[in-house]
């Protein structure tokens, strides 16, 4: 997932007369990430740029096997998302400066160091909440059926892989 990170953010940083930064966000921000993590960014526009920057996403989503936008319903902020051809999925959500709350931790990855201080900050979300928000947009058919059966394939690692890891971490222990 780091090439993909990377890349995207080099893809970004071509555009700086519509973007001024990007915070990454979600586990990878937390050090948590790990080989089916997905890439949680936000790009920061040029004030007074969203509509040119909007128009741009494509280009920042170059070469995906399918690519999903998604309407935060508010001025100024969309999610444009996809899946690499190494089955990454990166969620992009693009915003004007201020125009989102940011919940937990975010890192500056391109911009100024002081780039998450113009967005409202909030505790992060729990897990029973992200679960619930997820069960929404499944129940408002709002993310497309790659999205959902993406997001299966991924529960059904995360039950598969994290016991099967767990197990091998107290193996090493016991020797």
């Amino acid at each position: 997932m780091w090439p993909v990170l990377a890349d995207t953010v080099s893809r970004i940083e071509s555009l700086p007369e519509l973007f001024c930064g990007v915070l990454l966000l979600g586990s990878l921000s937390r050090g948590e990430g790990d080989a089916i993590s997905d890439v949680d960014l936000v790009a920061v526009t040029q004030p007074n740029r969203w509509p040119e920057a909007w128009g741009a996403r494509q280009q920042l989503s170059s070469g995906a096997l399918a690519s999903f936008d998604r309407d935060e319903r508010r001025p100024g902020v969309a999610g444009h998302n996809w899946l690499t051809p190494d089955l990454v999925k990166v969620e992009l959500l693009i915003t004007a400066p201020g125009g989102m709350r940011l919940r937990g931790s975010a890192v500056v990855l391109l911009g100024e160091d002081d780039l998450c201080d113009a967005f409202e900050q909030l505790a992060p979300l729990s897990r029973q909440e992200v679960d619930e928000y997820a069960a929404q947009l499944r129940a408002t058919n709002a993310i497309s059926d790659i999205e959902r059966v993406y997001g299966d394939l991924i529960a059904l690692l995360r039950k598969e892989v994290r016991p099967s890891e767990a197990s091998q971490v107290e193996d090493a222990s016991d020797e």
